[in-house]
Formats: C-alpha cells, structure tokens, sequence
C-alpha cells in the first residue's frame, strides 16, 4: 500500500554520494516537495555534498553523514538516534547502498523506498515495478519516486542560490575585471582518466581570443593554482570553494565547458548552458541534459577524454556557443 500524500509528515531523502550525485537528486527533491505539500524534507548526504542543499526552502534539516566521524559504534548509535527523532514517516534511499538503506532502517520510517542499482534493494517495503535498466541517474531515482505513488517528469535540476552567494560572485565578477562576456572553464574532475590534459585547457583558452570571449579557469579545494598558466595563455585563474558562489557565477557567466564533473553539473542546475568533454562514463546515465537546453557533451569512441583533440573541441564550441 503506497503512502498518501496528506499522510506523510516527514521524509527522509538519503543519497550518499558524491556532488555531482547529489545536484542529481534535485529533480527528485522537488517531485517529493510537489507530491507532499505538507511533509517536513530531511536530507542525509556526505558532508561535501551537504552544501548543494544548504539554505534550499524545499529542506527542513540536512544531516551530514560523516563516516570518519562516525568511526565508533557509540557514534552510529547517537547519529540513528538523531535520524529517529525526525520522526519521519517515508524514507527514500536513491542510488543505495546498504549503508544508506541501512539508514532509512534505523529512521524508523514505517514506508521506505529503496532503489539500489546494482544489488539488493535492502529493507524496502515499498519495491519499484522498473527493470534494473541502463537509464539516466535521474531517471533511475524517479523509480523509487513512483514506488512511493509519484510521476515525476521535470528531469531538470534546479539549484537554489541564496542572495548572499549572488552578492560574493557579483564582488569576485568585479574583482576579475572583465570586459564582455566570459567562459567558466572545470580542468579538473574526480579521476584521471575524466581529465581532459590541461595544456589542451591552456591551448584552447589561447585560441578563443578570436571569440572575444574571456576563459576563466576554476578551481576548488585540492586542486593546484593555475595563476600562471593561466595568465600565460591570456585566461584567469580562481579558486571557489562555496558550491553556490560557484553556482551565481556559473548564472552570471551563462556557460561553461569543463570535464565530467561536479562543477558541470552545478552550472547546470543554475541555468548555464554546458558544454561536457566526457571520458569513460555512459553518456545514457551521467548525462541526462537536453541538447536543445544548451547542454551539448563530446566523447571519442573509445571513452578516453585525452583522444579529444583541441580542433575538434573548439569547432564544437564555436558552434555551442
């Protein structure tokens, strides 16, 4: 028996992956917002995701799961209880492990919706009528969504950006100086073999000049300065680490071109238009954007981003954009 809407009083939406994942998951948050008006949202993710969902009006508690913090069991047993207190009563576990349907266990939600792509949907009691199916990643969290009696359609996802986010990019816009329009750049990406070299970067900030539009590369925490690589090649260099500064600049600027990323999915969800180099990852799953919303992705046949040459990138881009 599925949940009715004016039943549910609390949600406990779990995703315990990585930020890209977790800018996924706003299509989904904003089905459950619009499927039950009037049921508190409580969110679990890693705490470097956290920050996607921070200050969302569509979020009543987010609930950082911190695994190093967690290391002891008196700490597991003291972050359940946390979890139980929420006293919600729908738990949804996208993209699940055990551990995350672990969690929605121990919430004590009486109705929970697992959706674990590649094995058992743990603890679930509110199973999906889908094929465990090559799909988008969104695609594949509205099969957990529809066992809980949605139908959800919008696969865009939207970002929330509050004023102060749009004030520090508006400071940051004015301190680079720039004069027209610009072209966020994401050099870097999670692994390797995601990583387009950055000398390609470096050669295709040096041929936009024609373009007369400024590239400015961004980077975040961990990841090297380009200061002089990227004044060599006549671009900018900045490091961003508030993921929804990240996001007005990526509005303010109205596109950007980078790996398969974290980034990239945050210029999304803010209203950039997106050009993706891919490498190994399934276009079908990671990239579930609509070309005729200005999300274009290139990717060589062999799935290797380093087959991409800087001719076919820039032709493309001139088209793109």
């Amino acid at each position: 028996m599925k949940p009715a809407p004016g039943s549910v009083r609390g949600i406990l939406l779990v995703k315990l992956r990585a930020i890209g994942d977790a800018v996924l998951t706003l299509p989904s948050l904003e089905a459950l917002r619009r499927g039950f008006p009037r049921a508190a949202i409580h969110v679990v993710c890693p705490p470097a995701a956290a920050a996607v969902y921070a200050q969302d009006p569509r979020v009543a508690s987010l609930h950082p799961y911190d695994r190093a913090r967690l290391a002891s069991p008196a700490a597991h047993w003291g972050y359940w209880a946390e979890l139980r207190r929420l006293d919600a009563d729908l738990a949804v576990c996208l993209h699940a492990s055990f551990r995350s349907a672990l969690l929605g266990r121990v919430s004590g939600a009486a109705w929970r919706s697992v959706r674990n792509h590649s094995g058992p949907d743990w603890f679930c009691n509110l199973p999906a009528a889908e094929p465990k199916e090559p799909k988008s990643i969104i695609q594949r969290d509205f099969d957990a969504l529809r066992a809980c009696g949605l139908a959800p359609k919008d696969e865009r996802p939207r970002m929330f950006i509050p004023a102060s986010a749009k004030a520090a990019a508006g400071r940051r816009w004015k301190a680079w100086g720039l004069r027209g329009p610009a072209l966020l750049v994401f050099p870097g990406a999670g692994k390797q073999e995601k990583r387009w070299p950055l000398e390609n970067f470096l050669a295709l900030a040096r041929a936009m000049k024609p373009l007369r539009r400024k590239a400015v590369f961004l980077t975040g925490p961990g990841e090297p300065g380009l200061a002089k690589e990227a004044k060599a090649a006549g671009a900018l260099w900045d490091r961003v680490d508030d993921l929804k500064e990240l996001g007005a600049l990526c509005a303010q600027a109205g596109a950007a071109l980078g790996n398969d990323s974290g980034p990239r999915h945050i210029a999304a969800a803010s209203g950039a238009r997106t050009l993706t180099l891919f490498g190994p990852e399934t276009l079908r799953e990671w990239h579930p954007y609509r070309r005729k919303d200005g999300h274009w992705a290139l990717q060589p046949e062999r799935g290797r981003v380093e087959d991409l040459t800087v001719e076919t990138v820039l032709r493309e881009m001139r088209k793109w954009l």
